[in-house]
């Protein structure tokens, strides 16, 4: 029997999602059977599914690029009303800020949200419900990430996991139970293939091919590091000698390889910084250091008890931990990996970058991707899949167009150019220095703009007394509308609830505005604006002292708009200044009946720029 609901006759795309590649043989189809029978009990039309495989939620880019796919797809001419999930854990656990910011973003689209587990008619209880949700499991994801950490350090101390998730070239992992009797050796091949073999005869049992479940140890079962596949063995031995006993360095070690076609560890070619970090792993010499690295969420490993990070952002904290959290594993059958001289060598060597870590001369990794390096990177938009544009470097140039790995065009498409950087940044410099350095026409458009804002926060006369009395009109509209649920149209009903209680926030946030304060005067108007023309130019010293990475803080502040049309070769740019400068101007002056909020009405004001040809 159908269920009356205002789901009813709607499109959904189902998102069912699982945390690792383990689970996506069973969870997927799970969650993909309850959506199906919700979807038919709701008279709902189910569109592709878009499945989030092996993807955390508590990773927020992970959740942020699902949105971006959909969004892209309706925008593209799909019908999408709804997008559908398992439970409030399946839609994400980056918590409730979060939650509420993606689905803001759909609800923009003309998108709503449903899970199959607990739907609710009522939409504005369900965004409550949905919110608590969202923290039960952003909290459930910590408690889950403190028992793993926890967990897996106890699993290094008896010999139950290896101190790298990923195994070295020319290496082996050999699995053992409780009494250490072997159990098969496992070899991972360039192409991400997994063999696994008998330990006595080394002949290949099974083969597990890339993206498919491998071997399952058990919980007691235990795991070291062998010599592997003997012609990678005998490449690593040759590597080393070139490093100590040739003296030569990693390109040159690399351009060799690459001369006789031998692969790479990943099958392509050899590169320096691939050299470089085998020469200085220290499991070739037969130890391997556990927990020298961050890549957490929540907790790092510790001994103890597991080290919440000082800031979750909803991302991997990648960095390198202090010396006395690590954990140094002893591999017995890797002593004499390297012959003795060469392991002598190489263990000065990796001791003396060890102490570079020590020392802090070796310093965190740094993010270094399109997104955040170049000045305008993600901060393009492409307006017709609303997708930001990145940045790559080719022969010494910077261009920017679409992650072609997220969004391929179809062939011949205008979508697949990239806009030279040189016009783009000249333009973008220019007029920031404009709006910071002509400080005369920078003041008198301050000024302007704070009085229009003022005035506009204040209203029309009698206008405050007209939103009352439709205020007092909806509320009356909403009370009688409330009483007609319950019958056969209620979802018309909730249809028309939404509608008025939009209504109702709209002049609610208006009357909040009017309400806060006196017209300022000449005198307050000229205080702000001096302190906005302040605080303007000591940010933008404090950017030209910091650096390049610091001037994309300036276009980040300075741009609210950049659409990039790539069939023109062009690009549409708005400059503004935030509204939350003057509003941190404006604070500071002596309360008159109560704070007088200048951007109240928007974030920003914009100007605009006539459109720059990157040529």
């Amino acid at each position: 029997m159908k269920r009356k609901s205002r789901l009813n006759g709607k499109r959904a795309v189902p998102m069912p999602r699982c945390s690792t590649m383990e689970q996506a043989d069973t969870s997927i189809d799970d969650q993909m059977n309850s959506m199906e029978y919700f979807a038919e009990e709701y008279d709902m039309e189910l569109a592709d599914a878009l499945q989030l495989v092996g993807k955390s939620g508590s990773i927020k880019a992970n959740l942020e690029a699902a949105m971006d796919e959909i969004i892209a797809r309706k925008r593209s001419g799909e019908r999408i009303d709804v997008v559908l999930f398992y439970d409030q854990s399946r839609f994400g656990r980056s918590g409730p800020l979060h939650f509420g910011a993606l689905a803001d973003r759909l609800l923009d689209e003309g998108i709503e949200i449903a899970e199959t587990d607990a739907f609710m008619e009522d939409a504005n209880n369900a965004t409550m419900v949905r919110m608590m949700k969202a923290m039960i499991a952003q909290q459930t994801a910590r408690g889950i990430a403190d028992n793993s950490a926890r967990g897996s350090q106890q699993a290094l101390r008896e010999g139950r996991r290896s101190h790298a998730s990923k195994g070295a070239y020319g290496i082996d992992r050999l699995y053992m139970t409780e009494d250490d009797e072997p159990i098969c050796i496992i070899r991972l091949l360039p192409d991400g293939t997994r063999l696994n073999l008998d330990p006595e005869t080394k002949e290949v049992r099974l083969r597990y091919e890339p993206g498919k479940l491998g071997f399952k140890k058990e919980k007691k079962d235990k795991v070291t590091l062998i010599p592997g596949d003997p012609e990678h063995h005998a490449v690593v031995i040759r590597i080393f000698e070139m490093r100590h006993e040739q003296g030569v360095a990693g390109t040159r070690i690399a351009r060799v390889l690459n001369d006789e076609e031998i692969p790479s560890p990943n099958g392509k070619r050899w590169t320096k910084t691939v050299i470089d970090a085998m020469l200085r792993n220290e499991t070739y010499c037969g130890v391997g250091y556990a927990n020298r690295h961050s890549s957490a969420l929540y907790f790092n490993q510790a001994e103890g008890r597991p080290e919440p990070l000082p800031r979750e952002q909803g991302r991997r904290i990648r960095g390198i931990r202090p010396e006395s959290s690590w954990y140094v594993i002893a591999y017995p059958q890797l002593r004499d990996y390297l012959p003795e001289h060469l392991r002598h060598a190489a263990m000065a060597e990796q001791a003396e970058h060890r102490a570079k870590i020590k020392s802090g001369w070796i310093k965190d990794p740094a993010r270094r991707n399109g997104r955040t390096k170049h000045l305008l990177s993600d901060i393009l938009v492409e307006p017709t899949t609303g997708r930001r544009l990145i940045a790559k470097r080719s022969r010494g140039r910077i261009y920017y167009g679409l992650n072609k790995s997220v969004d391929m065009p179809a062939k011949g498409s205008q979508r697949r150019r990239w806009l030279a950087s040189g016009p783009l940044h000249r333009a973008v410099l220019e007029e920031i220095e404009a709006l910071i350095c002509s400080l005369p026409d920078l003041r008198e458009r301050i000024i302007k703009e704070i009085g229009e804002q003022d005035k506009q926060r204040r209203g029309e006369s009698g206008e405050a007394e007209q939103l009352l009395a439709n205020l007092d009109k909806l509320k009356a509209r909403l009370r009688s509308q409330v009483r007609r649920l319950g019958g056969d149209d209620d979802d018309i009903v909730n249809d028309a609830i939404d509608e008025t209680t939009r209504q109702i926030r709209v002049i609610e946030d208006k009357l909040a505005g009017m309400n806060g304060g006196p017209a300022l005067t000449e005198k307050e108007i000229a205080s702000i604006t001096d302190g906005v023309i302040k605080d303007l130019a000591a940010m933008l010293q404090a950017f030209a002292d910091e650096g390049e990475t610091s001037l994309r803080k300036v276009a980040e502040t300075l741009i609210s708009s950049a659409v990039a049309n790539l069939d023109e070769n062009e690009v549409d740019f708005e400059f503004a200044i935030p509204a939350e400068l003057i509003e941190q101007r404006n604070v500071r002056l002596a309360a008159r009946n109560g704070p007088a909020t200048c951007a109240a009405t928007s974030d920003r004001r914009s100007a605009r720029k006539s459109p720059v040809t990157a040529r």
